[in-house]
């Protein structure tokens, strides 16, 4: 594994760590955790060079594909809502859709704003969140119901970072909001992902992860002369050429393992880090399969759906079934 960053932690040094064990709950050691995450990011691009597990879902084969109607054509995100239901965004439009994949049925859109650039949607506890490119969230309380209220929320966040991924962080009670293109912070040839604190409703000036694009490479040049990287990602990225894209437009956490994934539209890639920052997979997304795949959420038992925008054609959902590592 390569390690994309390392957060330095107060009060979670090696001195410290087995007192604090001893004289705090499980609730305290976590606040503790996402305070130490707005601290300084250490530079760790070493390799742990051991193997890697297989990868648990077939990318190649999706279980189920669900064509979408016109309505969600630039379908732009997804996430759980009720069991088999998914709450969906429209990339133009200021309207959630609600779409039952066992009826392969829509329902009608619910108004929340105006015409803009919705790129992400996630659902927390039946609230609704939903962000803009231009780093401002959405919050729709009382969703689908004649109590539906609809509140802005300006972040700091803005059009150069193109903010793409979201997705709610139930271990810290905090949403995560991916940037696409600049991290901020006057970082250089990284991605960024900050996190929005659902008690004061404000944006963590500090990004709680940051992607190296150096990490990136060495994980594949890494597994590529220990002839373990798959053939698919070896036509994306030539380690002689030293070229990689990478541009988060979806984050999400995966329910039972409680792994970070991320895909990148552009250059059609899925990465998967741990909560240490370690790079666990990067897998390419077959584009004859994904035209353009934007969403991603999981169910609880860590099945997974990605959403795929139609471009010249039918927006559609895919689903794919969790097969857990023995």
């Amino acid at each position: 594994m390569i390690a994309v960053f390392l957060l330095s932690c107060a009060g979670k040094n090696s001195s410290s760590s087995s007192s604090q064990a001893d004289s705090t709950s499980e609730m305290q050691s976590a606040a503790q955790e996402e305070t130490s995450q707005k601290t300084s990011i250490a530079d760790s691009l070493s390799s742990a060079g051991a193997s890697l597990s297989v990868f648990p879902y077939n990318l190649d084969h999706p279980s189920e594909k669900f064509k979408l109607p016109d309505e969600l054509t630039e379908i732009s995100g997804i996430d759980v809502y009720h069991k088999s239901k998914l709450v969906c965004v429209n990339d133009e439009k200021g309207k959630v859709y609600i779409y039952d994949v066992k009826k392969d049925e829509l329902k009608q859109g619910v108004d929340f704003g105006k015409k803009g650039d919705y790129e992400g949607i996630t659902n927390v506890n039946d609230t609704i969140y939903v962000l803009s490119s231009n780093g401002n969230l959405h919050q729709i309380t009382g969703f689908d119901s004649k109590d539906q209220k609809a509140h802005q929320y300006k972040t700091p966040l803005n059009e150069n970072n193109d903010t793409e991924g979201l997705c709610y962080d139930p271990k810290y009670q905090h949403l995560l909001i991916a940037c696409k293109k600049d991290p901020g912070k006057e970082m250089k040839g990284v991605r960024a992902i900050y996190s929005f604190d659902l008690k004061n409703m404000q944006l963590n000036p500090d990004p709680v992860y940051v992607i190296r694009l150096e990490a990136l490479k060495n994980f594949l040049l890494e597994h590529d002369k220990q002839k373990l990287i798959v053939q698919d990602v070896q036509s994306f990225f030539d380690p002689q050429k030293g070229d990689l894209t990478f541009q988060p437009s979806e984050v999400a956490i995966h329910p039972v393992t409680d792994e970070i994934y991320i895909i990148s539209t552009v250059g059609k890639l899925m990465v998967v880090l741990n909560r240490k920052g370690e790079i666990l997979y990067i897998r390419s997304l077959n584009p004859e399969i994904f035209k353009q795949p934007e969403g991603l959420c999981f169910t609880e038992n860590g099945d997974m759906y990605i959403s795929d925008e139609g471009r010249n054609g039918k927006g559609n959902i895919l689903y794919f079934q969790y097969t857990a590592a023995k």
